[in-house]
């Protein structure tokens, strides 16, 4: 299983590079592995959390979404196209920072455009929990992390971890 990178390892502040299509088979090993530690540790993964410089993340939702038939999601090359004018404020945690939860504003809506691994371009509009997974995966695609956001830093011991973003 890969390995995750924790703070202060530099990929984590490090703006990633674009997936050049077709995929080589090394990329495709790498979505692979990506999903066996997303779906073991977490709700989202991005490439540089496991040391790999690629504009990278995936959400896994068949594990939060009880009684809803949903579908993970693979983004490459993600970008947001609108970001609300609504904020909401979240608890969020992050695989690279074990034990570590903040209080995040991000904008409640967002449009993300992006690729699937055949190279089709999607269009995603999430809102919410939704919303807030995607806001942080990109985040660590432009080497930008949850604890620069200016949040509130919260005792381990006060989080329900159910209810995270990480």
């Amino acid at each position: 299983m890969l390995k995750i990178c924790t703070y202060p390892d530099s990929i984590l502040t490090t703006p990633a590079k674009d997936v050049q299509f077709p995929l080589d088979s090394d990329t495709s090993q790498l979505i692979n592995d990506m999903w066996e530690v997303v779906k073991a540790n977490g709700v989202g993964l991005a490439a540089p959390q496991v040391g790999v410089s690629k504009k990278i993340c995936i959400v896994n939702l068949s594990s939060t979404e009880k009684g809803k038939e949903a579908k993970d999601i693979l983004l490459i090359n993600p970008r947001i196209t609108f970001s609300s004018q609504i904020q909401h404020e979240m608890v969020e945690g992050c695989l690279s920072f074990p034990k570590e939860y903040y209080k995040i504003i991000r904008p409640a809506n967002i449009t993300v455009e992006y690729q699937d691994q055949n190279n089709r371009n999607k269009k995603l509009n999430a809102s919410k929990w939704l919303s807030r997974v995607i806001q942080h995966e990109i985040d660590h695609l432009n080497g930008q992390i949850f604890i620069n956001k200016g949040g509130l830093k919260i005792d381990p011991n006060q989080v329900n971890t159910n209810d995270i973003v990480d």
